[in-house]
């Protein structure tokens, strides 16, 4: 079989995380904890060859913990440079050097922020992390106007209707705080939905007789590797329960062509996903968050 024509890579550096936010299903996490070594991120971009389009620097973790994640992002741009690197993040961990992020060639980042006030981001986050992650902001912020680096960061904030299905509140403050973070120079976007991560969560019905979009759809052109370098069908399979192989042992060919690969299109063409738990509580959705 031909290899799908990826315009998208997620590539994650790391599955660490101290933050235990109510909608993403950690708890549930069985697989090792670890980062990606520098030399399996080059055997990676190896494998994938030159690419221009999206390429994102996390997975079910916090990337920021990283501590080779700027030498990843100097050898992406060296062996990819019309690529576009971004990350999400809570952006609520210690940053050694704001300048040296934020001339780290990385293009795009986005900070994951629901609450708008100390309680709020704790009882949702897991962690009292707000005033860092405000202090983040503004040191960040400085530091790409110190270097002149084009580096542009989002904020996603929820949307008022998630606060039906999440924790989430809307304090007062929350118009003071989006005019605060404009005033700094950040986009503000939000969130259009919670995601059941397959069977880590059940914020929506599952959809039947509907066909995967990794099968056919925008998702089947995303590739996804873990930090360990098994190519999992989506982010949505947090814990890589379906891997259909391993970059350290073949090439994307192979993979591809591989047994694994081709049962998970048969079973999901034929609707016979019993073998496949993640599928059958996910809502299958088209879109790349």
């Amino acid at each position: 079989m031909p290899i799908p024509q990826f315009q998208e890579l997620r590539i994650e550096n790391t599955n660490a995380c101290g933050y235990r936010c109510v909608m993403c299903p950690r708890e549930k996490q069985t697989r090792q904890i670890g980062y990606m070594s520098i030399d399996d991120f080059d055997l990676v971009l190896d494998r994938v060859g030159p690419f221009q389009g999206q390429v994102h620097l996390h997975g079910f973790g916090e990337p920021l913990l990283d501590r080779s994640l700027l030498q990843k992002l100097k050898r992406l741009k060296q062996k990819s440079p019309k690529s576009h690197s971004l990350i999400f993040t809570t952006l609520g961990v210690k940053i050694p050097d704001f300048q040296a992020l934020a001339d780290s060639g990385l293009d795009q980042l986005n900070v994951s922020l629901y609450g708008f006030s100390k309680e709020g981001y704790a009882a949702i986050h897991g962690f009292d992390g707000f005033e860092r992650v405000k202090s983040n902001l503004e040191h960040l912020t400085r530091a790409i106007a110190d270097t002149h680096s084009p580096l542009k960061v989002f904020l996603k904030l929820p949307s008022p209707k998630l606060s039906s299905t999440l924790p989430v509140a809307f304090p007062p403050e929350t118009v003071d705080f989006c005019k605060w973070a404009e005033d700094l120079g950040l986009v503000i976007g939000y969130w259009p939905a919670p995601h059941n991560y397959g069977d880590g969560r059940n914020y929506n019905q599952p959809a039947r007789n509907v066909l995967c979009p990794v099968i056919d759809g925008m998702r089947k052109n995303i590739l996804n590797v873990t930090w360990d370098l098994s190519v999992i069908p989506c982010c949505f399979d947090f814990n890589a329960t379906i891997r259909f192989g391993n970059l350290r042992e073949k090439s994307l060919e192979e993979i591809f062509s591989g047994p694994e690969y081709l049962q998970f299109v048969i079973a999901h063409r034929s609707g016979a996903t019993e073998a496949y738990k993640v599928c059958e509580n996910c809502e299958k959705n088209d879109y790349g968050n």
